[in-house]
């Protein structure tokens, strides 16, 4: 897994990585279909009215990578649209003094050399820690606000040009400090395919967004019930019928009710019980006749900002601490004394 730490302004940061990538890996774009690349442009034209920030990142990562910034979006904009193959798990727990989050990324054992962990600071938005199995788009991450999000993909009966959850993600850590926050962007955004948000904040306000092309609900935890959880399908009865299902094949709903039954069990939440949660053989994927299974793990406090990562197969021994954003929230509150005491 990589460890990028990127801040400053967008175009930047993308330049910054491009030009790490072509200079020590030797990075070109892999070749997309006709199919792909036209509705990769055309969902291009969507983000630059979506986020026109981040049209500045791939600008510089395209001049990173010695290609044109049309053929990066493109690339971008159609990953996780046509095939959706991550099969992932959530959940999100509110003690009464505390949120605890959980969250296993599935997908095939051959895109952990794709992984990657990146502290990301752009220049007048919120920093944050994300994790992504591509550049730029994120698939989950913390905020400094205690803010939380992480998508799970669903295996949807439309897709449109628009805008793919890698973004989504980026736009709500760079710019939502709460969960209704983050819960309108969602909402209001012109999504390309169906996907589960779990969005979770250090009030405790938890809830998940099923979002598809054609609508999307909120959804909240039963009143019994102080968690929150998504595999990779839709629940709320409204959003089955665009649900193609087909996911028996990642035991979604095995997964789905193994957490059910966990959390239920559970009256306080601590990140040691969360990583047994998550290592458990009824939520951590290990399909080794489809190479397939869980490539991170991830369990935090939000309150606390106390982050830990398992960059692999989840064990209850193997998570690791993530502290490059106390680095950074740290770093930055030394350069604003200095900058005041200098006045």
């Amino acid at each position: 897994m990589y460890h990028p730490r990127l801040y400053g302004e967008f175009y930047e940061m993308g330049l910054k990585y491009g030009n790490l990538l072509y200079e020590k890996a030797n990075f070109v774009l892999p070749k997309i279909s006709k199919q792909k690349t036209q509705f990769g442009l055309e969902s291009y034209k969507e983000l630059e009215k979506f986020y026109p920030e981040i049209i500045e990142e791939i600008k510089g990562f395209a001049k990173g990578i010695k290609d044109k910034p049309e053929n990066l979006g493109a690339f971008l904009l159609s990953l996780g649209v046509f095939d959706t193959t991550g099969q992932c798990s959530v959940f999100a727990f509110n003690n009464e003094d505390s949120t605890i989050i959980g969250r296993n990324y599935d997908m095939l054992f051959e895109y952990k050399k794709f992984t990657e962990s990146s502290l990301i600071a752009p220049k007048g938005k919120y920093s944050y820690i994300s994790q992504s199995d591509v550049f730029i788009g994120r698939s989950d991450g913390i905020n400094e606000n205690g803010l939380s999000i992480a998508m799970s993909f669903v295996n949807g009966t439309e897709v449109q040009p628009g805008i793919g959850f890698h973004f989504i993600v980026r736009k709500v850590l760079e710019n939502c400090s709460n969960t209704e926050q983050a819960i309108k962007l969602v909402q209001e955004t012109k999504v390309a395919s169906a996907n589960n948000f779990l969005i979770a904040d250090k009030t405790g306000n938890i809830a998940v967004v099923e979002s598809a092309p054609q609508k999307s609900v909120i959804r909240r935890p039963e009143k019994s019930e102080n968690f929150i959880h998504i595999t990779n399908q839709f629940i709320a009865k409204e959003m089955t019928p665009f649900d193609r299902g087909d996911v028996e094949w990642s035991k979604s709903a095995e997964r789905y009710n193994g957490l059910k039954d966990n959390l239920q069990s559970i009256e306080t939440m601590d990140l040691p019980k969360a990583k047994e949660i998550l290592s458990n053989k009824c939520v951590c994927l290990d399909l080794k006749k489809e190479k397939f299974g869980t490539i991170w793990s991830v369990a935090a406090n939000l309150n606390s900002l106390k982050i830990e990562r398992a960059e692999t197969k989840p064990r209850t021994s193997n998570y690791k601490p993530e502290t490059r954003l106390d680095w950074w929230l740290k770093k930055k509150k030394k350069s604003s004394r200095e900058t005041i005491s200098s006045i």
